[in-house]
């Protein structure tokens, strides 16, 4: 179309500079000396005193006016190194001026005295501080140009020694390239490590992120388990209770009341207690100052007592506290209160086996049993296979139609 505009949209001509407008200074070269700033004040002071002590010493210049000439230039020469060597950022007008003057003065100093030479060095280290680039380049030619002068002793020597110049200049350019190329090397490396910092920066930043997703998963993950668990909890506790009141309840006739009354106010007590622990997630009172085997017949004797059923308890090989204690004696809760309210069971047996791979519990009753195919598995089959997953134990019903029901929990050691 004729016309060109930049990538925000306006037109060209207005990302340009204003006449009368002045560019944003941009920083110097800092990154390129591992030194202080006050070395770049130090360093040419010391090559400039050098410098006209040793001129002073052979005794360039024999004038006395061009003597105090030197010494006035050495002066404007570290007087204008110090006017910028502290300086954080300078324009591209500045830095230009600054080297054009320091290469005159250089050269009208190289002109008194050749040994000035030595302070020639100076103009690489601000070329290297101010340009990059072409003027780089620009300008540490001209100043490996300078010091060909000096090497081949002076502005007057170059008529006759011109084929050493040409090759001190060749030699010098040549350094100069070798240090740029040393230089952009270095560059190069900084800039790959600031990157490789930065990309840590931001795999660190996703590993935070990647932990507190995991953290907060983890959280909605225990707040589920919690209330599965507490959900198990009231349903072998609570629930079986009430059902168990229900029962006496029906159970009432005209003869044999009273006990049954005293029986469903006991369980009523005894639900209530067990519902205030689930409300606060705690574990079975049976198992708060005794060990697993003791509760499991306490509480096998106690269910036996209240539905008027034979239950005979084993306890076989050397009980061993385990995490999954607490588990088996629900499992156990369980299976008893199956039997009492679908069994028709007239004796329960219970084996708790301590054996070297684990341990095992097995409720064996002499009721009706079922077919496993045509009965649907419930919350309280469901709750049992639930608390022995976590610790690797298994839960199998083995049952037939008149054959009675074998429960078998396992839990390893």
């Amino acid at each position: 179309m004729g016309m060109s505009s930049t990538m925000s949209g306006r037109p060209a001509w207005q990302d340009q500079p204003m006449r009368g407008q002045q560019r944003t200074p941009e920083p110097l070269n800092w990154q390129r000396f591992d030194i202080a700033p006050v070395w770049l004040t130090v360093i040419p002071g010391g090559l400039i005193l050098a410098s006209l002590m040793i001129s002073a010493l052979v005794g360039l210049p024999a004038d006395t006016d061009a003597f105090v000439a030197l010494i006035v230039l050495s002066a404007a020469a570290f007087a204008l190194q110090c006017t910028w060597v502290r300086r954080s950022t300078v324009s591209g007008r500045a830095r230009v001026l600054i080297v054009v003057v320091q290469f005159a003065l250089t050269a009208s100093l190289i002109w008194l005295s050749p040994f000035y030479g030595i302070y020639a060095f100076m103009g690489y280290l601000t070329a290297l501080m101010m340009f990059t680039g072409a003027c780089l380049w620009i300008a540490m030619t001209a100043n490996a140009v300078l010091a060909a002068v000096s090497q081949i002793g002076g502005f007057d020597q170059l008529g006759r020694s011109w084929p050493a110049f040409c090759v001190l200049v060749l030699i010098n350019t040549g350094l100069v390239v070798l240090f740029s190329w040393v230089g952009a090397r270095r560059d190069e490396e900084v800039a790959r490590r600031e990157a490789a910092v930065h990309e840590l920066e931001q795999v660190q930043q996703r590993n935070v992120e990647l932990q507190e997703q995991l953290l907060l998963r983890a959280r909605e993950q225990g707040v589920l388990e919690e209330r599965a668990r507490l959900s198990r909890e009231i349903h072998d506790t609570v629930a079986q209770d009430l059902v168990a009141i229900v029962s006496q309840l029906e159970a009432i006739d005209g003869t044999d009341w009273r006990g049954r009354v005293d029986t469903a106010k006991d369980l009523a007590r005894s639900g209530l207690g067990e519902a205030r622990r689930a409300v606060y997630a705690l574990r079975s009172p049976m198992l708060d100052a005794q060990p697993l085997p003791v509760a499991v017949t306490e509480l096998v004797n106690a269910w036996a007592t209240v539905h008027r059923l034979a239950a005979h308890v084993e306890i076989a090989g050397d009980p061993v506290p385990t995490d999954a204690d607490q588990d088996l004696l629900r499992i156990c809760q369980e299976a008893l209160s199956n039997v009492s309210r679908h069994a028709r069971a007239r004796a329960v047996d219970v084996c708790l086996s301590y054996v070297e791979e684990g341990v095992l519990l097995d409720i064996k009753d002499d009721g009706d049993g079922f077919d496993p195919q045509r009965i649907r598995e419930g919350n309280g089959l469901r709750g049992m296979r639930e608390r022995v997953s976590s610790s690797g134990g298994t839960v199998d019903i083995a049952t037939e139609i008149g054959g009675g029901c074998l429960v078998s929990a396992v839990v390893p050691a």
